[in-house]
């Protein structure tokens, strides 16, 4: 499989004036499967020659992916010395792969495909799951119909068109999936499922009328698509079920150097949006406020920082494959 797109270094440097570039960490300079880690660092600002790739999955465009994590790469970068390379993957099974194959140091994915990683042999620690807020991560799947549906419950549902992400997103299907299974209906013979493969363009599907409902994230149900769209009206969706479920969390691989392991996780716990905004580091357009808390936007899709956790913060999605047998979380 192609796992990368290389992205040239002055792009990157246009962009954030950061070192971010499209590469396997087997190249010369980079990660756990080459790295250079000479004169490795003794804390902030000492990271010697060390040079990390990170993995993340991909925006819809190179762009896009730049800029929802350009910020957090530059403060991490101050913080250790290190220079961290973003290794751009096509899609969500490349950035998994590059993770068992011990391609990358630190790593960004959701619960299934941390799952996935660990499982198959990959050798990285959670750092942590990415939250809203210092009291910890607030992530729920969600079904969602338009204001103006008559479906209220998911019982509704046997028998329609039904928009889901892929068959291994844990917000878009796999939790649906269970509780579909749990109310006696089976999600690939009593519906007829529409695999759109981005949240976004699914809750658009839906909101066109190409499927009665959607499973998504509850960020996107709730925020995210009214702020993508004018043509939408503040109470246009509805949300019918709702379940927690893991956030999307950070890796960072344990075959790099103790000393290296020690410093991107004091780091990557330390920046917070609080941690930012109270340093004077904030540009006032990135200053957010919600619920009560003032925070800097650092983190991508306006997450406050990370909630500190290990590898068992996965289990649930492990139970919920066990519930549904899907293929998607053995193949």
């Amino acid at each position: 499989m192609q796992v990368s797109t290389r992205v040239a270094a002055g792009f990157a440097a246009l962009l954030f004036g950061a070192s971010m570039v499209g590469c396997s960490s087997g190249d010369a300079n980079g990660g756990s499967g080459g790295g250079s880690t000479d004169g490795g660092g003794d804390g902030g600002n000492a990271g010697g020659d060390v040079t990390l790739s990170m993995g993340v999955v991909p925006s819809d465009t190179v762009t896009e992916t730049f800029n929802h994590w350009g910020t957090l790469i530059e403060l991490v970068e101050e913080e250790t010395g290190y220079s961290i390379e973003l290794y751009e993957a096509t899609d969500l099974p490349a950035v998994i792969e590059a993770t068992i194959a011990g391609d990358l140091d630190i790593i960004h994915l959701g619960p299934f495909g941390q799952m996935i990683a660990l499982d198959n042999g990959a050798k990285i620690e959670t750092v942590g799951a990415t939250s809203p807020g210092p009291d910890g991560p607030n992530n729920q799947s969600v079904a969602v119909v338009r204001n103006d549906s008559p479906i209220t419950s998911l019982e509704e549902l046997e028998g329609q068109d039904v928009c889901f992400i892929s068959p291994s997103s844990t917000t878009g299907y796999l939790f649906g999936a269970a509780e579909f299974l749990e109310l006696g209906i089976s999600p690939e013979t009593d519906l007829n499922p529409i695999f759109v493969g981005d949240h976004r363009s699914a809750v658009r599907a839906m909101w066109d009328g190409e499927c009665a409902a959607v499973f998504t994230y509850r960020n996107m149900a709730e925020i995210e698509f009214y702020e993508d769209y004018d043509d939408v009206p503040e109470d246009g969706l509805t949300i019918i079920w709702r379940e927690d479920l893991p956030e999307a969390g950070l890796a960072i691989s344990t075959e790099l150097p103790q000393e290296v392991q020690d410093n991107l996780r004091t780091a990557l716990l330390g920046i917070t949006g609080t941690s930012v905004y109270e340093a004077g580091e904030c540009a006032e357009d990135r200053v957010v406020e919600r619920d009560g808390l003032t925070f800097c936007h650092v983190w991508p899709d306006g997450q406050w920082g990370l909630w500190e956790t290990d590898n068992s913060y996965w289990d649930p999605v492990r139970d919920v494959c066990i519930k549904t047998d899907a293929p998607a979380c053995t193949q």
